[in-house]
C-alpha cells in the first residue's frame, strides 16, 4: 500500500532552477513513486551555510510511494550523487539536497533517516512550500497542523520564485 510522502528539493549552487527541474525529473523515475504534486519554486536566503552562501531555491513535491522509507532515501541520496552532490551531511552550498519531510504518518528514528524531518517545524523555507500544496498537513509526531509553527516573520523570509503548483488533485 503506498504512502503520501512530502520531499523537499533544494539547490544554491549552478544553475538552481536547472538542478530543481533535474532532480524532478529523476523523481519519476523511480521505481514504486508517482507523483501527485509539486509547490511552487522558492527563494530563500541560506541557513547555517555562512553569510557568503548563495541564496536557497526550495520546492515540495508530494508523491505517493510504495516502498520504504529507507528504500526512498537510497533512490534520493543516489540522485543527489548523480546530481553532483558532495560533502552530505556538511552545511555548505550543494547542487541538490533532498530531503523527506513526511512519509504518511510514519515516524521513524534511525542514524540515518529521522522522520517527520526533526527540523521541519523550525524551517519555513520548507514549510511554506508544504503548506502551499497542503494547508492543513497535521505534523505526526505533535499531532497540530504544521501552519501554527509558522509566524508571519518566517513566513516573509522565503519568497515565491515560480508559482506553478502541478499535479493530478
Amino acid at each position: 500500500m503506498a504512502e503520501t510522502v512530502a520531499i523537499l528539493m533544494g539547490s544554491n549552487m549552478g544553475d538552481r532552477e536547472k538542478n530543481l527541474a533535474g532532480a524532478l525529473t529523476r523523481l519519476e523515475t523511480v521505481e514504486g513513486l508517482e507523483i501527485v504534486t509539486t509547490s511552487g519554486v522558492y527563494l530563500s536566503e541560506a541557513t547555517d551555510m555562512g553569510d557568503q552562501a548563495p541564496a536557497v531555491m526550495n520546492q515540495v513535491v508530494m508523491a505517493d510511494y510504495r516502498f520504504s522509507p529507507a528504500e526512498l532515501l537510497n533512490a534520493l541520496e543516489l540522485i543527489e550523487k548523480n546530481l553532483g552532490r558532495t560533502g552530505k551531511g556538511k552545511k555548505l552550498p550543494r547542487t541538490i539536497d533532498l530531503d523527506i519531510l513526511l512519509f504518511g504518518r510514519q515516524i521513524v528514528e534511525t542514524e540515518t533517516l529521522s522522520i517527520p524531518h526533526r527540523e521541519l517545524l523550525n524551517r519555513p523555507f520548507a514549510m511554506v512550500p508544504l503548506l502551499q500544496i497542503e494547508p492543513d498537513i497535521i505534523h505526526p509526531v505533535i499531532g497540530k497542523p504544521v501552519a501554527e509553527f509558522l509566524s508571519e516573520e518566517d513566513s516573509s523570509e522565503v519568497m515565491l520564485y515560480k508559482d506553478h503548483v502541478t499535479g493530478n488533485l
